[in-house]
């Protein structure tokens, strides 16, 4: 007898164009707020005057008379973009908004949101990490800069382990990943990476810690990873890599089989 299965979450569509008038005969459109079209507004001008972290945006009566909006919908997109991780808002004399770094992690959570509702597992999630990391790894691999390489990994293969307190060991361990997102060239992949790493971190391995020997293990596989993205061999960087993140996918699930097939939770 087939077993159906019943799969939890609301149902996941595909509409290219406009998203604010792709909607089916019957269903109602809503055109984007004022608020939302000053933020994008605000985004593009980060980006087109080159603005850096830590650079302050336009005084508020300057941003009113630039993007014609009320000071109501100004505020509305200023807090937009202050949840979003990309600007923030300072209090008192010389406070106001200000840019932000770019925080893979807001994206993770914006992620987390979309996955809940859908129904997704953290076993989708271990998939996914396992699908896009090892082709990462191989791609940095392929990168002739052997110097650049030894200088992001150099901290991985050498340093006082007995040193690091346990927060700074997650750190460390969990950064490794995030370099090779950096290394990659690609800033979707590494915003797209970077979240599923933030998923996976913040929300499994460090709510169900390994113990120091399994943190031995991981830095033994990162280091390993790491000689063989230096030296330039792709092939065994991607085996390696898939093999690494297997290996901490399964140790997590005898530990904790009950978490594998819980939905990802919005944080």
């Amino acid at each position: 007898m087939t077993r159906e299965i019943v799969r939890a979450g609301l149902p996941i569509i595909y509409r290219p164009g406009d998203i604010h008038s792709s909607a089916k005969p019957g269903e109602t459109t809503r055109a984007p707020k004022a608020s939302e079209t000053t933020a994008a507004a605000i985004v593009s001008d980060i980006v087109s005057l080159g603005l850096r972290r830590g650079d302050r945006l336009p005084a508020e009566s300057d941003m009113l008379a630039n993007y014609s909006v009320s000071r109501e919908s100004l505020r509305e997109a200023l807090r937009i973009l202050e949840v979003q991780g990309l600007i923030t808002l300072k209090r008192g004399p010389g406070g106001g908004p200000f840019v932000s770094a770019l925080n893979a992690s807001y994206l993770a959570r914006t992620a987390t949101l979309y996955f809940h509702l859908a129904g997704a597992t953290y076993d989708e999630v271990f998939d996914t990490w396992r699908l896009l990391e090892p082709q990462l790894a191989a791609k940095v691999a392929r990168n002739e800069d052997r110097k650049m390489k030894e200088a992001a990994f150099a901290r991985f293969l050498d340093h006082d382990v007995e040193a690091l307190r346990d927060s700074e060991i997650l750190g460390d361990l969990t950064n490794f990943h995030a370099v090779i997102a950096e290394l990659s060239g690609n800033r979707v992949l590494t915003l797209l990476t970077q979240a599923i790493n933030h998923i996976v971190v913040e929300h499994v391995l460090a709510a169900g810690r390994d113990t120091a020997a399994g943190d031995d293990a991981v830095r033994h596989d990162h280091a390993d990873i790491a000689r063989a993205i230096i030296a330039g061999r792709p092939r065994k960087a991607e085996t390696l890599m898939h093999d690494h993140i297997s290996e901490v996918v399964e140790r997590f699930r005898e530990r904790h089989p009950e978490r594998s097939d819980e939905l990802v939770q919005w944080m």
